[in-house]
């Protein structure tokens, strides 16, 4: 009843906003729809508020170790790098966070992208047999995918810089 109550309130509030300011509303959608969404602060928002994870599922997951990969073997492969894995190795998530895509993407082939909680943008790219979909809170170390073939291609990227895989590793210590 209290969520309801909320949401009332706040509608009401917009509208009042509007009708004292015209065009406000409109502002905001066109805001809203221009941005990126960081669904790491939206949760951090929700559990602050109403106390729990708005996008984490208490869901049963493979768990297996975040994978070391093999730092002698990195090359630049355009803007993320190529690293030399075993054939189908499964891939487990470097960090915590939210699925933003799951797709193509041109020169990388099959892409998941996770929104870290840390604000990173994580980028497994040449990947195959899939285990999350788009919006799934995945943890630390949690089976995301196998590598197609002997490499994967990692993108570490946060307020548009793009960071190489020991710089990530040395920010986090």
């Amino acid at each position: 009843m209290t969520k309801i109550l909320t949401i009332l309130i706040f509608i009401t509030f917009l509208l009042i906003i509007n009708k004292v300011y015209p065009g406000t509303l409109k502002n905001i959608k066109t805001s809203i729809f221009s941005k990126s969404i960081s669904f790491i602060k939206i949760n951090k928002l929700s559990k602050n508020i109403i106390g729990r994870d708005i996008f984490y599922e208490d869901n049963k997951e493979v768990k297996v170790l975040s994978n070391e990969y093999d730092l002698n073997s990195i090359r630049k492969y355009y803007d993320a790098e190529e690293f030399k894995v075993s054939t189908n190795l499964p891939i487990g998530a470097i960090e915590s966070g939210v699925v933003i895509f799951v797709g193509e993407k041109d020169n990388y082939g099959t892409t998941i992208i996770i929104e870290g909680v840390d604000g990173y943008n994580i980028w497994y790219s040449n990947i195959t047999d899939i285990n999350i979909k788009l919006y799934d809170y995945i943890e630390k170390g949690s089976l995301i995918a196998n590598a197609k073939d002997s490499k994967i291609y990692l993108l570490i990227e946060k307020d548009n810089k793009i960071y190489s895989y020991n710089e990530y590793k040395e920010n986090k210590d």
